[in-house]
């Protein structure tokens, strides 16, 4: 017989959770359950202090069977009389931490093992969500700026180029009983001083900005890049080109790329299929 739990939850907390289902990939009740499995026997109900007001909604998920077991024999223990409001601060918990936190949380078991590969300095192989593996040394885990997100900084063996993979795409890792030798300690450093998930140190973007686009540089921050130089409204950025791709599609016409000539040219040809689309 299935248990069924309803929780009545403040709606801004409902929305970081739904968000967190399609962000993450997972289905309802696996995160919930997971939540309980983690938060449940850590958490004190008689020192619960949220007190949202507002408007709430409902959400409702099964536990599985391994929760099930010695559930009632839980809320005994804990003294739980309010399963709902039991349920409630447990999930408010897990929401109010920040977006990098919760990631962290919910592949703790890949963190963990990420851990122990950095600091044996073990080669380790890691298998993504898509079916691809790669064999790589690991060197840091690391979040953005604004924390939305964790990477794993990294060298790729196969490629042989530095890398940063999110957390959130790999399936497992494997730690191999070989050993690596840092290989470039104060690029490493200086990584992990100053975190980039586009790895944009030592690379640098030329770009003309518009009035308008001067106004959106300093509004737009997320993936923002650093300034090095400003000369007769040219940019010199530190920004690799990946980040120039995510950070300047959004202006459209109020930038130019000027350097180096193989962004300008993918943005150039961007442009030009993207007029096709719209001539039809």
């Amino acid at each position: 017989m299935e248990k069924k739990i309803r929780v009545t939850l403040p709606k801004r907390i409902l929305e970081i959770i739904e968000c967190d289902i399609e962000e993450f990939g997972l289905k309802k009740n696996t995160l919930l359950n997971y939540i309980y499995e983690e938060l449940g026997n850590v958490y004190d109900i008689k020192n619960c202090k949220s007190n949202y007001k507002g408007e709430t909604e409902i959400i409702q998920f099964n536990l599985n069977k391994k929760n099930k077991v010695n559930y009632y024999n839980f809320l005994e223990e804990k003294k739980v009389q309010n399963e709902s409001e039991f349920f409630r601060e447990i999930l408010i918990e897990y929401a109010e931490r920040g977006k990098k936190n919760r990631e962290l949380f919910l592949y703790k078991d890949t963190v963990e093992r990420l851990q122990i590969a950095i600091k044996e300095r073990r080669i380790s192989k890691l298998l993504f969500k898509d079916g691809n593996e790669i064999e790589v040394e690991p060197y840091y885990l690391g979040s953005s700026k604004l924390e939305l997100a964790n990477y794993i900084f990294c060298y790729n063996l196969k490629d042989g180029v530095w890398k940063n993979y999110k957390l959130k795409y790999i399936k497992s890792i494997y730690l191999k009983n070989e050993n690596f030798k840092v290989r470039d300690k104060v690029f490493v450093d200086s990584i992990k001083k100053d975190f980039d998930p586009f790895l944009s140190k030592g690379k640098v973007v030329k770009v003309k900005l518009t009035t308008n686009g001067e106004r959106l540089f300093k509004e737009l921050m997320i993936n923002r890049p650093r300034i090095l130089n400003r000369e007769d409204g040219v940019y010199f950025l530190e920004c690799s080109e990946e980040k120039a791709k995510r950070y300047f599609s959004f202006f459209l016409d109020e930038v130019e790329i000027l350097e180096p000539k193989i962004l300008r040219e993918w943005f150039k040809e961007k442009y030009e299929k993207a007029i096709l689309k719209y001539k039809s």
